[in-house]
């Protein structure tokens, strides 16, 4: 017996054996695709513009070809879509661009025929138009982290770490950055779109920093060369060979700051086009060459050096390089979503039938149905054939109310496109923001596709309204996929994009006039578009020029005043003037468009610096078609042109006064009321303000700084007042009531190139109410 289960034994281990040795050795499942996402800047963007996603995906399996799917962290919110193509072991990236809002997560997902492939959540950082971002791209990235000290007035700053590879191809994608700081990184890795767009994004105000010191060379190689699309290189100096030098006393000079002994390494440059900054004997510290309203600066030293003996000093000196500005300005952005609506429903030539036509109808129809007929028939002594007589009334009036809605609505589908094109001086790209209306005379779906631009919703402030958008990211373009109209209905969006635009040619100067005062002369030569009801702007004053035709020369004469951003002046009633856009289709069309770019009580985008503005009919940039459906289009386009202004032409001492300085507020606390001079603050209530110098007049040197605040109420309780103290970085509380004051120590309250931060606060049981608060400057040229 025992014998037996031996042998039972031996026979199945045999059998096992055998299966196990005949059995081919199970094949590795294939894993399924990777995905590493990067967010906007190191997880950073501005909250106005747009975010670059850049998505990694690397795929050990068989081919894929499926969507790239991101949508932000609401409920129904917007899906933007890349199509992607992933053979068997590959590694491609992909860029897509989405709009800001406030959600702090972005979903990324990989689909492949509705199935689910991969999927991943990033976390996003929104910074606001007053907060400051810093790029670094460089080989100790970690040394520049200072930077977060280095904030704008009355904003914050943060600093991301970037890779050269994760640098958007598209300029829109860029504008969620302020600040480049390339150092010690080779800028050959820079594809051919990058530098195109990076060249763009200068032109429209980014600051591009490039340090010197031990890998200037390499730093350099990629954008020093004239093969930018520019035709010549970025750098305004030529680089050279590296010198070691003991100390960098110039840079002390510059902050008055004792600086550490060395030695450094510097970089020996040779300026070629802008301006030397900074110069310790025969070198070049720093450089500076403008980009349209951008610029470009050159550090002769490693921009992550700190060559001074107390650390903070570090920080006022970048302080002076970077300047006070904030966030890039991004252009006319449409921001109030009611206007733009209220002016993309006003298609041209589309107009429902007035009240009184639908009374007339009505009238008529109730007459015939009743009376009439009745007395008809009656007549005839047919009063029988009333049942016949009525039906066929009503059929016909239905048939009539039937074709004349057809013929009001059309048989084709209409876009209604109005755009707004900001221009930089010495731009020939101008950044446009479009709205879209899709008009359909009947209900059906759309594909709707936009040339050389990103699309998004109309902004607006309760949420998202109507239906969320299906777009899918092309290479040259967006197309919304499966849009929805309703009959009679117009479905909107908001594209944005950049377009070559005709340049203008201008010699405008401020110059001094008899008064003290000062007059801008000059003249401007159009370009080859013609711009109709054109407008000279320069601060609070305009010049009406009429209708301009392609490659007119016109002269401006124009006194200067100034113009606070938060005034309560109209701006689009400066633009059009004093006409009656109410009963006016085609000006009440422009003016609810000039309200979506310019909202009422917001901070004014044209209160510094001269603007040609003008509007073209028809011929609008960033074209729409219509997939698969005929359609006609109707458009038209607000040019803003920026236009340079020389300088004032004197030596010596000069007086800056109230009318060439901008005031805007930053900060408050407790319940603050603003007008153009002046301001009302609660009791205990805090007010920041920052006064700007108007472009082309600052000083050199500060000898003296006035402040003049004035009230006509009751004088026994001045608001406190601070000064901020940009040598301290900190607010100095001085002793001054109303009237009058000259400040001890000017310079330490003004900053280069001419901005001084005030602040009020209110007594604890008294409010203040300010009717004039104005600052003078007095220096030399």
């Amino acid at each position: 017996m025992r014998l037996l289960q031996k042998r039972t034994i031996w026979i199945i281990l045999a059998i096992l054996a055998s299966l196990a040795w005949g059995r081919e050795p199970a094949a590795a499942q294939p894993a399924g695709p990777t995905m590493h996402v990067t967010v906007g800047f190191d997880g950073y963007c501005h909250d106005s513009g747009w975010c670059p996603v850049y998505v990694v995906l690397s795929n050990e399996g068989a081919d894929i070809e499926g969507e790239l799917r991101v949508t932000r962290g609401t409920g129904d919110s917007d899906v933007y879509v890349r199509r992607v193509v992933l053979p068997a072991s590959s590694r491609k990236g992909y860029f897509l661009h989405v709009p800001s809002d406030n959600s702090s997560r972005l979903k990324v997902q990989l689909y492949a025929e509705d199935k689910l492939l991969s999927s991943q959540q990033v976390e996003v950082s929104w910074l606001d138009e007053q907060s400051r971002l810093y790029g670094v791209a460089s080989g100790d990235p970690s040394a520049l982290n200072f930077l977060n000290d280095v904030a704008p007035a009355g904003g914050a700053a943060a600093v991301a770490h970037l890779d050269l590879e994760t640098l958007p191809h598209d300029t829109l994608g860029w504008e969620g950055l302020d600040v480049l700081i390339l150092n010690d990184v080779d800028t050959t890795l820079l594809s051919g779109e990058q530098r195109q767009a990076l060249e763009m994004w200068l032109a429209h105000g980014g600051h591009l920093i490039v340090g010197g010191g031990a890998g200037a060379a390499r730093t350099a190689s990629g954008i020093a060369d004239p093969s930018t699309s520019s035709g010549r290189g970025l750098l305004p100096v030529v680089v050279g060979g590296t010198r070691s030098m003991d100390d960098l006393w110039a840079l002390g000079e510059r902050i008055g700051a004792p600086v550490a002994s060395g030695p450094y390494a510097v970089t020996e440059a040779a300026l070629r086009d802008g301006e030397s900054l900074i110069e310790q004997d025969d070198l070049i510290l720093l450089a500076r060459r403008t980009c349209g309203a951008g610029r470009v600066d050159f550090l002769a030293f490693d921009a992550g050096l700190n060559p001074f003996v107390r650390w903070d000093d570090n920080a006022r000196l970048w302080e002076s390089i970077v300047g006070a500005r904030g966030a890039v300005a991004r252009g006319l952005i449409v921001r109030n979503g009611d206007s733009a609506r209220d002016a993309i429903n006003s298609i041209p030539g589309l107009r429902v039938p007035s009240t009184w036509h639908i009374l007339a109808f009505m009238l008529v129809y109730t007459l015939l149905i009743g009376p009439v007929n009745y007395v008809i028939l009656r007549k005839l002594d047919r009063r029988e054939l009333a049942w016949l007589t009525i039906p066929i009334l009503i059929a016909g009036f239905t048939g009539c109310a039937y074709l004349t809605g057809f013929q009001i609505r059309g048989t084709q589908a209409i876009v209604h496109r109005l755009a707004a094109v900001y221009v930089p001086q010495g731009a020939e790209v101008g950044r446009v923001s479009q709205v879209v209306g899709l008009f359909s005379p009947r209900r059906t779906h759309y594909d709707v596709r936009v040339a050389d631009a990103a699309v998004r919703e109309i902004p607006n402030i309760y949420g998202p309204m109507g239906q969320s958008l299906r777009v899918f990211e092309e290479a040259d373009g967006m197309t919304v996929s499966d849009l929805r109209v309703d009959v009679g209905g117009i479905q909107p969006f908001v594209a944005d994009g950049y377009v070559d635009v005709p340049p203008l040619r201008s010699d405008l100067r401020l110059v001094s006039d008899a008064t003290g005062g000062l007059q801008l002369e000059g003249t401007v030569h159009n370009g080859n578009l013609p711009l109709k009801e054109a407008v000279l702007i320069a601060g609070g004053g305009e010049q009406r020029l009429g209708d301009l035709d392609a490659g007119t020369e016109f002269a401006v004469s124009l006194a200067h005043t100034s113009f606070s951003p938060y005034s309560y002046e109209d701006m689009p009633g400066r633009i059009l003037g004093a006409v009656d856009y109410w009963n006016d289709e085609v000006l009440y069309r422009r003016y609810e468009f000039l309200q979506a770019i310019f909202p009422y009580g917001e901070p004014n985008s044209l209160a510094e610096g001269v603007y040609l503005v003008g509007w073209v009919d028809e011929d609008v940039p960033l074209p729409v078609e219509v997939v698969g459906h005929s359609f006609s289009t109707v458009g038209m386009a607000f040019y803003v042109y920026e236009l340079p202004v020389a300088a004032v032409e004197t030596e010596g001492q000069i007086t800056i006064k109230p009318d060439l300085i901008t005031r805007q507020m930053e900060n408050s606390t407790g319940y603050v009321d603003l007008w153009p001079q002046g301001c009302y603050v609660d009791s205990g209530a805090k007010v920041e303000f920052s006064f700007t110098v108007w472009p082309g007049v600052m000083v050199s040197q500060v000898d003296k700084l006035v402040v003049d605040m004035q009230t006509s109420d009751d004088p026994s309780h001045p608001p406190a007042v601070a000064l901020w103290n940009w040598e301290s970085g900190e607010w100095d509380e001085l002793d001054l009531g109303w009237g009058q004051h000259s400040i001890p120590n000017a310079g330490a309250y003004v900053l280069s190139p001419g901005q001084v931060r005030l602040r009020l606060t209110a007594q604890p049981d008294w409010p203040a109410s300010v009717d004039d608060l104005t600052i003078t400057i007095k220096g030399q040229r």
